[in-house]
């Protein structure tokens, strides 16, 4: 009986260790990754490239920035969540105060929505 308790602490050890490195290589691989980009991306970064329309050629040499990619971010999001809030709010309103609660439609609804949210984007 005790060489069988003293497998299971071994193999208990061994899967902890693994574990273990496989979290540092992890982590070690991200830090490698984040301190490129820095190292490399640090000289470049200035307030006119962030303030800046990208001018013709820039994977050519010209200049530009990057300020319509950041706009662009800044709409897509905005407008994703006024759609977002335009259709969910009203729907959450009636499932709350005026569908009765063991209705299909309500049970359909939830099930929609607890799908959604499993979901990432």
């Amino acid at each position: 009986m005790r060489n069988k308790i003293d497998g299971r602490k071994i193999e208990e050890n061994f899967f902890i260790g693994l574990m273990i490195v496989s979290t540092a290589v992890i982590f070690l691989s991200l830090v490698i990754i984040l301190a490129t980009i820095i190292i490399k991306g640090l000289p470049a970064l200035s307030l006119s490239m962030i303030t800046q329309v990208p001018k013709g050629g820039y994977y050519l040499g010209k200049e530009g920035g990057i300020l319509n990619a950041i706009m662009g971010s800044l709409y897509i999001g905005a407008g994703a969540t006024f759609l977002a809030l335009a259709i969910s709010l009203p729907v959450v309103l009636y499932l709350n105060v005026y569908a009765k609660k063991g209705s299909r439609i309500v049970t359909l609804t939830r099930f929609s929505f607890d799908v959604l949210w499993g979901i990432p984007p």
